[in-house]
C-alpha cells in the first residue's frame, strides 16, 4: 500500500574546491548528474526543502581591503594648488587589535605631511600626528581613538575625511569608507595648536565581519528589504560570526532542524551555487576552500489506495441522474 506522504533525504557533502568554476568565496559545483532532481509523482505532486547543516570557513578574511575600505583623505593650510588635497591608504591585511590600526593611519599621514610635494603640498609640517586609543579607565572615552598634533607650527591646521564627505565635495560620497572602522561620522574634523587633541565619537570597529551570509541558488523561501521593498532572497543561511570562530575557522553547525529549513526553489539540484557575504552583501575575500554539507529533503504527496472507491461512493459524481 503506498501511503499518503513519502519523504527522502540527501546528503550533499561539498567542498569550493570541488567548484567547476568561480572562487572560494563564490562558486558554482555542477555534478554532472542529470538524475539529482526531485520525484514529481504522486497524486498531489511533492516538494523539496533545503537545509544546511554544517559549514566551515577560514576565519582570515582582511578586515581592511584595497579599494574597499583603506582610503582617507586630509588637507589642510599648507595644501595648495589645483587639488588641495590628499588621499592615503593603508595598507590591505588582518587588523588584530587598535593598535595595529592606530599605527598604520599615524604612519600614513606623517609620511606624507613629513614631505614636500610639488605644488599641492608646497613645504612640509612641523608638526607631527600621533593616533592612539585613549587607556584612561575611568574616562568616558575610555579605548576611543585621540588624534593628537604634536608641536605644530605656527598656523599649521589639519583636516581629516574619514567618513562620507570628502575635500572634493561636503556632499559627495566616499565609497571607500573608512569611518565606520575607525569610529566616525564626522565628515571632516579639524587639528591645529589651538585644539591640539582630537577625540573621535565612537569606539573603533575592527569586526568588518560580525555577521555571515550563506547565499544559494537553491533558496527560495527566505525574504530581505532591499531598496526598501521586502522580496524574496536566496540567503540559506545567516549567522554572528563571533559566536562560531574556532581557533583559525568559522564553524557552522546547524542543531536546530527546521530553524533554516526552507523550500527550494527547482526540484533540480545538479548544480548549485554558493556565495559567502557580510551583512552587506559583499563577498568575504576568504583564503582557502568551504567546506559544507547540505540537506535536501523531499516530499511526495501519493494518491491514497482508495481514493477510487471514494470517488463512486460520493453521491454528487454518481449518475443518477441519467436513470
Amino acid at each position: 500500500m503506498a501511503l499518503p506522504l513519502q519523504t527522502t533525504k540527501t546528503w550533499l557533502n561539498l567542498s569550493s574546491g570541488d567548484r567547476t568554476s568561480g572562487t572560494s568565496n563564490n562558486f558554482i559545483i555542477q555534478m554532472n548528474n542529470g538524475g539529482l532532481t526531485n520525484n514529481n509523482a504522486g497524486y498531489f505532486g511533492s516538494k523539496s526543502f533545503v537545509n544546511p547543516i554544517f559549514m566551515s570557513f577560514p576565519n582570515n578574511a582582511p578586515n581592511i581591503r584595497t579599494d574597499f575600505n583603506n582610503v582617507f583623505y586630509i588637507s589642510g593650510n599648507k595644501f595648495a594648488g589645483t587639488t588641495p588635497y590628499a588621499m592615503l591608504t593603508i595598507p590591505e591585511g588582518v587588523y588584530q587589535n587598535i593598535g595595529q590600526l592606530t599605527t598604520a593611519v599615524q604612519s600614513a599621514v606623517n609620511t606624507y605631511i613629513g614631505t614636500t610635494h610639488g605644488t599641492t603640498l608646497p613645504t612640509a609640517y612641523t608638526g607631527t600626528i600621533t593616533v592612539a586609543s585613549n587607556t584612561t579607565t575611568n574616562d568616558l572615552n575610555y579605548n576611543k581613538i585621540v588624534f593628537t598634533f604634536v608641536s605644530p607650527g605656527s598656523g599649521e591646521t589639519l583636516n581629516l575625511y574619514f567618513y562620507t564627505g570628502t575635500p572634493i565635495s561636503f556632499v559627495s560620497t566616499n565609497p571607500l569608507n573608512f569611518g565606520l572602522i575607525i569610529g566616525t561620522d564626522e565628515n571632516v574634523f579639524t587639528i591645529d595648536a589651538t585644539t591640539t587633541a582630537h577625540t573621535l565619537p565612537y569606539l573603533p570597529n575592527l569586526a568588518v565581519y560580525d555577521i555571515i551570509q550563506v547565499k544559494c541558488n537553491l533558496a527560495r523561501s527566505t525574504l530581505e528589504i532591499e531598496n526598501g521593498i521586502l522580496s524574496t532572497s536566496t540567503i540559506l543561511v545567516s549567522f554572528p560570526t563571533a559566536n562560531f570562530v574556532v581557533n583559525d575557522q568559522i564553524l557552522f553547525t546547524n542543531n536546530n532542524p527546521t530553524l533554516y529549513r526552507q523550500e527550494m526553489n527547482t526540484s533540480n539540484f545538479d548544480s548549485i551555487q554558493i556565495s559567502i557575504c557580510d551583512k552587506n552583501g559583499n563577498l568575504i575575500p576568504i583564503s582557502g576552500e568551504v567546506d559544507l554539507s547540505i540537506l535536501i529533503e523531499r516530499e511526495q504527496y501519493n494518491e491514497p489506495i482508495n481514493l477510487n472507491r471514494i470517488k463512486d461512493q460520493n453521491p454528487y459524481s454518481a449518475d443518477m441522474f441519467y436513470q
